[in-house]
Parts: structure tokens; C-alpha cells; sequence
């Protein structure tokens, strides 16, 4: 299911990956259709963007859809991501962000859309203190829209165009800043957001995370 010859692995201003044509057998179905996601989809904090987390969509969309969360959502994944990005968290019990059990590392992986906006979808900022490592699959393609890397100091460092079947990985840190773009395409930006972190149940009406006894920082 998934290409890990094309990836590309950098180490500064922090870790992180790039690899195109990530899934073998890609097609635009895999994501949810428009009338699925305008149903399902709930609309986050800043207004632009619309997502469900897996908990909530893995059993309510389609066979294919469902077998990409599994395989993404995978202990397999999740260790594969730790040998590229140099996180010693490997073989840690996996389970899906927001559920009840016995394991360390909480997975997701989110149905995204970001709509047509003139301001940064995300500016400079680093992810919560539990997230160790994330990850976005696109599929939407645009010579506009990117995902931003950013130095020590927030100053630009890199920026990385949203295309088709891209997957960036991104090692979590308090030095890992990193932006979203503008989106001014009439479409809106596709992408399924990924992570790994510990073990938590969601996010307060702060942004900070529910019932986590461990963090990355």
C-alpha cells in the first residue's frame, strides 16, 4: 500500500520527510466524497477548516477508505515513521486517539478540509505537548497552497507545495515551527492529517489535551 523509496528525510531546522506517490495504488476515492464530508465533517476552531477525527469516521466510510485509516493508524506506521524521523518510540502499543485500552502511543488519522481563505490557515506555531510526531497525506493538488518550514527564530526556512499523494512527517518539537498557507483555490485543500502521540482523549476548549499522563515535552 505504501511507497517508502521516494522519501526524501531532512535534519534541519528540525526533522522531517517528504515522499511523493506514497500510496501504490492512489486514486482521488480513497478520500471522501463532497457530499460525505459536508455530512461528517466539523468545523474547527479558526473557522476554515472542517475534519473527524478516526473514532468517529472509521466505520461510517467506505471499504477502501477504511482499509487507508487501518494501514495509517498501524503499529507497522507507526514504527516506520519512528526509523525515518530518529524517534526512539518504537514497538510503544498503539491505539486511536479518544478510545479506552491498554497501549501508550495514540493514533490518528483525520479526514481534513481547508476552504478558501486569505490569511495563513495556521500561523507559525509548533503542535501540543503530547504530539510526537505528525504527518498530512494531500489530495488536492495546487501551485498556491503550502505547507511552511520555519527556522529557530519562526524566521521562513522551506516552503513545501501541496500536491496529490504527498506525505510530509514532521518530528514534534518546541523548536518545530512550522505554518500553513493561504488557500485561494475555489476547491477545498484535502488532506488527511496524522499523528502520533500519547496517549490523550482529545482537546479542551484551550487547545490542551485530555486525560494525557505523559508528554513529549
Amino acid at each position: 500500500m505504501f511507497n517508502w523509496q521516494n522519501i526524501q528525510i531532512f535534519d534541519c531546522p528540525y526533522k522531517y520527510a517528504i515522499c511523493d506517490d506514497f500510496l501504490v495504488d492512489y486514486n482521488d476515492s480513497l478520500y471522501p466524497d463532497d457530499e460525505w464530508c459536508n455530512n461528517n465533517l466539523n468545523t474547527r476552531e479558526n473557522n476554515v477548516t472542517s475534519a473527524i477525527s478516526a473514532v468517529y469516521s472509521i466505520n461510517k466510510v467506505s471499504t477502501d477508505q477504511k482499509n487507508l485509516l487501518t494501514a495509517l493508524l498501524s503499529q507497522y506506521f507507526h514504527d516506520k515513521v519512528c526509523d525515518v524521523l530518529d524517534i526512539p518510540l518504537h514497538k510503544e502499543t498503539v491505539g486511536i486517539r479518544k478510545t479506552e485500552g491498554d497501549y501508550r502511543i495514540a493514533r490518528e488519522a483525520m479526514f481534513v478540509q481547508n476552504h478558501k481563505c486569505e490569511n495563513n490557515i495556521l500561523d507559525v506555531h509548533y503542535d501540543s505537548e503530547v504530539t510526537i510526531w505528525t504527518g498530512l497525506l494531500y489530495f488536492t493538488d495546487s501551485e498556491h497552497g503550502s505547507f511552511n518550514i520555519h527556522n529557530n527564530d519562526k524566521s521562513f526556512d522551506k516552503m513545501i507545495n501541496i500536491k496529490k499523494n504527498r506525505l510530509i512527517l514532521t518530528q514534534n518539537g518546541t523548536t518545530s515551527w512550522h505554518s500553513v498557507s493561504p488557500w485561494i483555490e475555489d476547491i477545498p485543500r484535502k488532506s488527511i492529517y496524522i499523528t502520533g502521540e500519547f496517549k490523550n482523549f482529545g482537546r479542551d476548549k484551550n487547545r490542551k489535551p485530555v486525560g494525557a499522563k505523559e508528554f513529549w515535552f
